[in-house]
């Protein structure tokens, strides 16, 4: 069940960058302002997943879990 609801959220966090990174592209003021900023977006917005990732599957959900399933 929690599997499911982080995915639903990474899938919305997916989303919500391909959004993002189509109007900095589409409405940049010029071509290496597009680039810079494409690149920052991205590669925080990678780093920011991949930590969430990181921490997401380091909880043992088990034990958390374990007090509200009785």
């Amino acid at each position: 069940m929690i599997l499911l609801l982080y995915f639903i959220f990474i899938a919305a966090y997916l989303l919500t960058s391909f959004f993002i990174v189509y109007h900095l592209s589409t409405y940049s003021i010029g071509q290496e302002l597009r680039i810079v900023m494409l690149s920052l977006f991205i590669l925080v917005s990678a780093g920011l997943l991949f930590s969430n990732l990181l921490l997401f599957f380091s909880i043992d959900w088990s034990v958390l879990t374990s007090g509200f399933l009785v």
